[in-house]
């Protein structure tokens, strides 16, 4: 993917996210290899994948990309249809990521074949990479030239367009992309000889429980900031505008909110162990995998 300095503001942050997302299509292509291969796949992590798909990609980063598109199809009539075929595409796109999601979830279930599994696979990861390749080398370009600052100024006015939070690159992630995220952090899955997998196998479980609990600390700090923020906010407002009674009234917010952060805090905690205890069971089916090899 290309990475263009001095671009737009709302042009370097689609281009961060398509750098994302080709993260996510590698670590899903491996998947489907490995699936292919009949080597171990984590079928838990192909549909945290296209769940990312349909809920950010689909919902967040198309929808903003026409926003952009549409406007500078206003200006620009021999863009028009460039970015006409490229929201279809968009449009197709979310149809067929739903209908993999639902192919994957037929397949863990027993309802679908892996073979299926792959080639749909296949075939959404390489009309993603040539959409976003076409955006980032014939399109972006044209928009940046037609659009002028105050256009970008009128763009970044727009509600729709202001920056929503990553639910897995972002500075909190989402519990019900935990999973994805070590894995993206982890990197390719590694190729080794099975005489030392068993020790690896070992090591890779320490690795990522300490992952876990990173991305438990992390979460915990935020929502901490969070209610910090949240209750100076409050209790500046409170004085304001009820200064007489806001020393009571601040107690009273702040123990509601402290009640809110020790639940967000209790959940993290219980989503860390729940995690440990995953990746202690996968490790003992590793091994029992390799005795039986």
């Amino acid at each position: 993917m290309n990475d263009r300095h001095n671009s737009p503001p709302l042009i370097a942050t689609l281009l961060a996210e398509h750098v994302h997302l080709t993260h996510i299509t590698e670590l899903m292509a491996a998947q489907l290899q490995a699936l292919a291969s009949d080597a171990p796949a984590d079928s838990h992590v192909l549909y945290e994948i296209m769940s990312y798909m349909v809920d950010w990609a689909d919902r967040y980063h198309h929808p903003r990309e026409d926003l952009i598109y549409g406007r500078a199809a206003e200006l620009d009539r021999q863009l028009a249809d460039d970015v006409d075929s490229l929201q279809r595409q968009h449009d197709a796109m979310a149809d067929k990521a739903l209908a993999l999601q639902q192919l994957i979830a037929d397949w863990r279930r027993g309802a679908a074949d892996s073979d299926a599994v792959v080639a749909a696979g296949r075939a959404y990861i390489d009309h993603s990479l040539a959409h976003m390749r076409s955006e980032e080398e014939l399109v972006f370009p044209r928009i940046e030239a037609v659009l002028t600052a105050a256009d970008w100024l009128e763009l970044e006015l727009d509600d729709r367009l202001r920056p929503a939070s990553d639910p897995v690159f972002g500075p909190r992630i989402d519990r019900e992309f935990r999973n994805l995220r070590r894995k993206l952090r982890r990197g390719a899955r590694r190729r080794i000889e099975q005489g030392v997998l068993a020790e690896w196998t070992g090591l890779e479980a320490v690795l990522e429980s300490l992952e876990v609990l990173g991305i438990a600390n992390q979460s915990a700090a935020q929502a901490t900031a969070e209610t910090l923020r949240t209750s100076l906010s409050d209790s500046l407002r409170i004085l304001r505008e009820t200064p007489l009674t806001a020393v009571p009234r601040c107690a009273i917010n702040n123990t509601r909110l402290g009640g809110r952060w020790l639940g967000t805090v209790t959940d993290i905690a219980g989503d860390a162990v729940t995690d440990l205890a995953r990746i202690k069971r996968e490790r003992r089916r590793q091994l029992e995998k390799l005795k039986s090899a």
